[in-house]
């Protein structure tokens, strides 16, 4: 490398970005890969969007509300909570930077499950903090003795599971919170296809915080709004490292008029469950191993005359994108790259990825 008039931060040099799924450019995609919501968002969104823009736009040259407190308000509603137990991001993501600002760092280990969300490694790496990763056991059961005498001061737990979408018992979250000496976070990004949130659970602990985002449950991926909600102290404590203005004005419109509207989502997300539950029976019926999903995916490792593993699961993925249908698939992985991640679309969607499945099966 050549020499530069500036020099990187150690944390940094060596670090690899977090890679998002693939966004297709042109129409004719059915896109199973990265876990959107399947349906519009609620329609009282538009009118709240339009509304907060005005005529003129002219509101937009003024900065948002610095605190998000509506959204703060309207999350707290929701779930039952205090607004002091409430912060707001620009997408859980950036939540989850700011839990990594204010308790990781080089003297700070962290502590995940291994696979899980792949930005965790990445947001510790950054703060210099040593990343310790637990493997599942059979069934997806937590190392529970393992993660309580971990001594990290952070240990995150994606409940549902991504990319496996299994669901954890709330026993077990109970013995962590219980067990664990430090911070607990719950991303439920995924809960609201789970018929459980531990938000509330949070709220009333010292060590406990639920990562919550509007990307999945909500359909509001495009706007990027995420919340959290925990003990004040801890809420106060991020507060510290949130970046002023961190969510524009119509994304904190947006919110609100989502998190106000449960009744339109749940009649949708009871739609995706539906989906989920006949995609598993497809999946059973070609004799093919996968995770009981709590999610909006489905995480299976196919099989082909036979023959499963990377090489079954990378012409399945070829295949797919081939006929316009992307599923998520991680090549480099050795514990996941036997599957693909498919996110549970509309009836039509979903029809054509099983036509398309039986296609492959099918095809010499």
């Amino acid at each position: 490398m050549q020499n530069k008039p500036y020099k990187i931060s150690k944390n940094v040099e060596t670090l690899s970005a977090y890679t998002p799924g693939e966004q297709p450019q042109g129409g004719g995609w059915v896109k199973l890969n990265t876990n959107e919501f399947p349906y519009p968002p609620s329609p009282k969104i538009r009118a709240a969007v339009l509304a907060e823009m005005g005529g003129d736009c002219a509101s937009l040259r003024l900065y948002p509300e610095p605190l998000s407190k509506k959204v703060r308000a309207a999350a707290a509603k929701y779930y039952g909570v205090h607004e002091d137990n409430v912060i707001v991001g620009n997408g859980s993501d950036d939540i989850l930077n700011l839990i990594m600002r204010a308790f990781g760092g080089e003297d700070l280990k962290v502590a995940a499950m291994s696979p899980s969300y792949s930005l965790y490694p990445v947001l510790a790496k950054m703060q210099g903090a040593q990343l310790e990763e637990f493997d599942f056991g059979p069934q997806c059961k937590l190392p529970l003795e393992k993660i309580a005498k971990s001594g990290a001061n952070v240990f995150i737990l994606t409940n549902p599971n991504a990319p496996l979408g299994a669901a954890f018992a709330e026993a077990d979250l109970k013995y962590i919170a219980d067990n664990f000496k430090g911070l607990f976070v719950i991303d439920e990004a995924y809960a609201p296809f789970s018929n459980y949130s531990a938000a509330k659970f949070a709220a009333g602990r010292e060590n406990v915080l639920a990562v919550c985002t509007s990307s999945k449950g909500w359909g509001l991926a495009g706007m990027r709004v995420g919340w959290a909600v925990a003990d004040k102290n801890i809420i106060e404590i991020l507060d510290r490292v949130r970046d002023s203005y961190n969510v524009d004005r119509l994304a904190q419109a947006a919110a609100v008029a989502a998190l106000e509207d449960a009744e339109y989502y749940s009649g949708l997300v009871a739609k995706v469950v539906e989906e989920r539950g006949k995609a598993e029976e497809f999946f059973a019926s070609l004799g093919w191993d996968f995770c009981k999903s709590s999610s909006n995916f489905i995480f299976v490792r196919p099989r082909k005359n036979g023959a499963g593993g990377r090489d079954v699961a990378s012409e399945l993925f070829d295949f797919l994108k081939s006929e316009k249908i992307l599923v998520r698939y991680w090549k480099g992985d050795p514990k996941i790259c036997d599957g693909l991640r498919i996110t549970v679309g509309t009836k039509p969607e979903m029809q054509k990825l099983k036509e398309s499945v039986l296609k492959w099966i099918s095809k010499e």
